[in-house]
Parts: C-alpha cells; structure tokens; sequence
C-alpha cells in the first residue's frame, strides 16, 4: 500500500487509517492498533498532522530517549495563563536539566517509604466504602467505589477539608482532558486550553492560597513537605508546588479510577482469574500488572522530535508531534506471547502503561498500591459481580476506562458488614 490514507485491504474493515476515522470505540482502536503496528508502524496521519508509533520496540526505545523525543511542547502550543502557571510544576512535560531540578525535590518528599506507609488507611478507605454500601445488590461502581477511593487518598495526602473534595471533579477532570471533548486528538490545541483556562484560575487560586498556608504553619501533610523541601540551596516554588498538585489530582485520581473499572470489567469478563484472585491473594499484584498491560489506562503518550529522525525508515521532521502508542505496543506479540490472553500470571510483563526513562510515572508505586489494596477488597466482600445495565466509556482516543459501571453484586457470606 503506498499512501498512508488509503483504505485498508483484507478483514479489517478499517476504511481510513487516520485516527480522526476510527470510530470511539476501545474494540475500533484495537482493530486499528493491530492492523498498522504491523504494516505501518510508523504512520503519518495526514489529517492530524501527526506521527503515530506502534511497536513496543520503538515505543519503548522513544520513550527512553528524551534528548530526541522530548515531552516539552511549551514551544508548539501557546499555552493560556492559567495553564501556563500550573504547568510551571508539570515537570513531566519538562526535558533536563529542568525536569531533573523538580523531579529530585519532589521524590524527596515523594518517597515509596511513605507510599507504603499509606497502605493501612487505604485499607480502611476501601473497607468503609464497601461498608457504606449496606449490602445493596445494585452498585454504581465509579460514583461509589471506583472514583471516591482514590479521591480520598490523595485528598487526605494534601490534607484537603471534606467539604472542598468535591470540587476536584472538574479540576482534574480539565486538566487531563484539557478541553478536547469528543475531538479525536491527543495533543490539545491553544483553543482547547481556553476553553478549560476559567476552571484551571479556579484550581489555581485554591490551592495557591493553600500553599502560602502551609509555607506559614507548615503541618505533616504532603503540600506542607513540598513547601519546605531544600536541595542544594533550592526550593519549590508557590507555582511549582501548585503543578505537583495538579498532576496528583489527575496521576493520583483519573489514573486509578480508569484502572479500577477496567480491572472490575476484565474480572466479570474472565470469572477464573477472579476465583484465583479469592483462593490466592498473592496473586493481585501481578494481576495489577496484566491490567496495566492488557487495558492500561492511557492510549498514547506525546513527544515532540528535537532533530529529524528515521524510524523504520520513514524520516519524521525536527518538531514533529509523535504519538507513541503505549496500549498498541503493550499488545506486541513480539514480546508479549498471545497477547490478547488476560494472564493474572504473565511473567515477564514488561508492559509500559506508565511510562519509561526519566519520565517513569513519578505515582507508580500509589497506583499499584491503590489497585492493590481496592481490588483485595472488593474480591473479599463480593462472591460475584456482573454489569447489571449499559457501561457507559470514556472516549478510548483520550483514555481507556468506563465512566458508568451499573453492578448487580453478590455479596460473601458477612461481607456486607
């Protein structure tokens, strides 16, 4: 096939091969993910303007060289001042040596250590909204589970008051989506960030004025540590603070919500993994890991090329947007053997649902903790679990996971409490 628009021959059925085409579903882009990582694994979408990658060779190798495909875009997009100043702490989106200047200060206080110390209130967290259920045989699992237990987690970490929580919807929720709604498009445009920049001020003069409370009277809390934290003569800054808390909000929020109804749906789906989860505890973190791996809850993650580069031989201009499909290669059958099986037992599992290089997710060991602990739980209380109406689905181009999970449930013996 010589043009990159052209319509697919064979089975697939896919009309076009630009993202724009495929429908916004998570089996369309499977289909699309398949298909051009293995004739086309480096594609250029027309459309869009952009560069796709699939194969878990290349996506792995891109991700772990930031000198060529760097994650700043502050260059190519014109960012609006509210977005601007929260991005000041983004230090994901940050190439070296600024991104290292923020990460080390951050991980400072950041620690596993005290990660792990987290896992006896997380337990709790998990238990008391189980508990809250009552027994109830018709769970909306996102709106009672699957969204409040990691919003409490990390709302307890900053030491946020109840009542303001629930204010952290619409925040995270601009922040991650950043105005593209059903746009097929994983980079945001100026004009989308306008249009998010009203709720991003918002956000901002809440926690900045948090922020300065704490540099006052610092306390044990998280935003507290991040206020006082020295390295090498060098602090955070008010806005630098403001960005961690920004990507904790989402990281710590959106993240494990995604995976969590993506593990619940996988389980109903595969009723041996969950019986084996029930016999043998041991195995949920490993099962954690074929989640990521099998329905990871960000599709692509965005780099911007530093000079002209050849992939595969296709030659991609200097300042190029590439997307680096992450769900496509953690599906490589080069390294993962029959990888469309969900394998709670898969070893090695290698998978890149959070990232690699210098730009590891930062909240890894949270996520892992955080799925852990949630899934232990709930396999614990319920015998069984099954979608009891329409699953509703976030928009897979932007982030795999359901927005509703209507559960009919049968509760264990003592399990309601």
């Amino acid at each position: 096939m010589t043009g990159d628009t052209a319509g697919v021959r064979g089975g697939h059925g896919l009309r076009s091969l630009g993202l724009a085409a495929q429908p916004p579903t998570y089996e369309a882009l499977l289909d699309w993910w398949t298909y051009l990582r293995e004739e086309q694994p480096v594609h250029y979408d027309e459309e869009l303007g952009n560069w796709h990658v699939f194969r878990h060779e290349d996506v792995a190798a891109a991700l772990a060289d930031h000198r060529t495909f760097s994650s700043d875009m502050r260059d190519l997009i014109e960012q609006p001042e509210a977005f601007s100043k929260v991005a000041q702490g983004a230090f994901l989106g940050f190439d070296p040596p600024e991104h290292d200047v923020l990460r080390s200060l951050v991980s400072k206080v950041f620690t596993p250590r005290m990660i792990q110390e987290l896992e006896e209130r997380i337990t709790g967290i998990s238990d008391g909204l189980l508990d809250a259920l009552g027994g109830a045989r018709h769970v909306g699992f996102v709106e009672r589970y699957a969204y409040p237990l990691p919003l409490t987690v990390i709302a307890d970490i900053l030491q946020i008051p109840v009542v303001d929580r629930a204010r952290f919807r619409a925040w995270s929720d601009a922040l991650f989506f950043q105005g593209r709604d059903g746009e097929p498009v994983l980079v945001a445009t100026a004009e989308m960030l306008r249009s998010i920049d009203p709720l991003i001020a918002e956000m901002n003069a809440y926690f900045l004025d948090v922020i300065r409370s704490r540099r006052a009277r610092p306390g044990p809390d998280l935003i507290s540590r991040l206020a006082t934290v020295e390295e090498g003569g060098q602090r955070l800054r008010d806005e630098e603070i403001l960005g961690v808390c920004g990507f904790l909000l989402v990281a710590g929020h959106i993240t494990t919500t995604m995976l969590l109804t993506s593990s619940v749906l996988l389980l109903h789906e595969h009723p041996r993994a969950a019986a084996a989860l029930r016999a043998d505890p041991s195995l949920t973190a490993g099962a954690v890991e074929e989640v990521m791996r099998h329905r990871g809850q960000l599709p692509a993650a965005a780099r911007r090329t530093t000079r002209e580069v050849v992939l595969r031989g296709r030659r991609l201009p200097k300042d190029s947007v590439v997307l680096l499909w992450l769900a496509a290669a953690n599906r490589d059958p080069r390294v993962f053997p029959d990888p469309a099986r969900f394998d709670i037992r898969r070893t090695p599992n290698r998978h890149l649902a959070l990232g690699k290089g210098i730009h590891y997710c930062l909240g890894a060991p949270l996520a892992r903790l955080e799925l852990r602990v949630a899934l232990a739980g709930l396999l614990r209380r319920w015998r069984h679990f099954t979608p009891g109406g329409e699953v509703t689905y976030e928009d897979p181009r932007h982030t795999i996971g359901a927005r509703e999970i209507p559960l009919e449930v049968e509760w264990a013996a003592g399990g309601a409490g």
